[in-house]
């Protein structure tokens, strides 16, 4: 009864794990994205983001344009004062010290030196910058999906094979058990079997647990919300079809020209050019159009102690003290300008890396994908081989071990090299933009 003990507990880890895996919705990779593009917290983010730029955008432009508004007043006055100006002589006035007003103003700027164009132009220029980090972040998730939804298929080929190992194992353990109570086979071979069979299993129990955590990392890139299940993946892990990679310097010219994130950086530093502008508007006058329609009343208010009173006129404000108020934010304004062109500098040669490195990556998964493949069809006749030999009573144990483990590395190697080909084809698209 005890050698049946490893296999029922084997039956029912299999059981446990496949019930959680048919408890979660399985997604293939177009689904996957799509739920990350609508559910992702760092994609609603950034969507804010430019929702709070467009709105900046929205009230720089309201500045353009004439404002309404209602004002009301009251007044104590020390001295009786007449309720509004006589308009010819010897005429009769309303008096008194306390007086209430209510009019309709409006105010419209003419001339601001060029500050309020400047902070539309610049705010404008920030709402674009937003919308370029946000599909930067839209790329970047995207990617991320892409790279999880590979090495999870990856990882469910790595387990499959260690699963194979262990079965393989365990038969090849009821074999010895009767060559050895035939005496065909020494019990020390049935000892190496067991050491490799519990080696496996430890091995199996740690790339399952490697499987559910790279789910979570997914459900967590996907929004998932808390309490639902891990979600699994639909889909075979095949040789994925890569183009040739072309020259570095082509794909980094079309980098510069699709990056969103650069050209997001080139807008704020253009932004910043403009804010500069706007700073140095404050040196000069600015004029604007005032004009008010209203009523004033005196207490105690009746209609014969009330009266309207209508303006119209131009308001011209020249600048001559500020302490220096100007000058400081010229400078702020430059050295936040100085700091942006360093950013473009900055992500200029980030993107030269980043396109170097997904070419240098491809080629290197492209290789190694060859020459795994064939090393799995090798060390699958190796281990057919010598496990007949063994069988024949022509070969050894350490041998037929040697051979399995031998397997199981090729089948993970080429698994995990099919991933990193599929992950760095994505890489390169999305160092180039796309």
């Amino acid at each position: 009864m005890k050698k049946w003990i490893p296999i029922i507990l084997s039956a029912a880890l299999l059981a446990s794990a496949h019930a959680q895996e048919t408890n979660a919705p399985a997604l293939t990779l177009d689904e996957a994205v799509a739920i990350a593009l609508e559910q992702n917290p760092e994609i609603a983010a950034a969507r804010w983001s430019s929702a709070a730029a467009a709105a900046v955008n929205d009230t720089a432009r309201a500045r353009r344009l004439p404002s309404v508004k209602l004002r009301g007043s009251y007044e104590h006055l020390s001295e009786d004062q007449r309720l509004f100006a006589a308009t010819a002589n010897g005429e009769a006035g309303v008096f008194g010290n306390d007086l209430f007003t209510a009019d309709v103003v409006l105010s419209l700027p003419l001339y601001t030196g060029g500050k309020t164009s400047s902070a539309f132009t610049a705010s404008d220029l920030l709402r674009q910058a937003a919308e370029g980090e946000l599909a930067r972040t839209r790329e970047a998730i995207v990617f991320n999906v892409t790279s999880l939804f590979y090495n999870l298929l990856a990882q469910r080929e790595v387990i499959r094979s260690f699963e194979s190992a262990v079965e393989a194992t365990m038969e090849q353990r009821r074999s010895i058990e009767d060559q050895v109570a035939a005496q065909k086979a020494a019990p020390v071979d049935l000892l190496r079997v067991e050491v490799r069979l519990a080696e496996l299993k430890e091995k199996l129990t740690r790339e399952r647990n490697a499987l559910t955590v790279q789910r979570w990392a997914l459900a967590a890139l996907l929004g998932t919300e808390p309490g639902s299940p891990a979600p699994d993946i639909a889909g075979t892990l095949r040789p994925a079809v890569v183009p040739e990679c072309p020259d570095s310097s082509v794909c980094l010219r079309t980098a510069l020209i699709q990056w969103s994130d650069y050209l997001a950086v080139l807008q704020l530093a253009q932004a910043q050019n403009e804010a500069i502008k706007g700073a140095r508007a404050g040196r000069l006058p600015t004029v604007s159009l005032q004009a008010s329609y209203g009523e004033r009343w005196m207490h105690p208010i009746s209609t014969d102690r009330s009266q309207d009173i209508g303006r119209i006129g131009l308001v011209v404000e020249f600048p001559l003290f500020d302490g220096g108020a100007v000058r400081s934010e010229v400078g702020e304004q430059t050295a936040r300008y100085n700091a942006r062109q360093e950013q473009v500098r900055k992500i200029e040669l980030q993107i030269r890396t980043e396109v170097e490195i997904a070419l240098a990556e491809i080629a290197a998964a492209r290789e190694r994908t060859e020459a795994t493949a064939m090393a799995v069809e090798q060390a699958r006749e190796s281990f057919r081989i010598i496990r007949e030999k063994y069988d024949l009573g022509k070969g050894a144990m350490v041998d037929v071990l040697d051979a399995q483990a031998a397997l199981v590395l090729a089948e993970t190697t080429y698994a995990r090299a099919l991933a990193d080909l599929a992950i760095s084809d994505a890489r390169r698209k999305l160092a180039i933009g796309e």
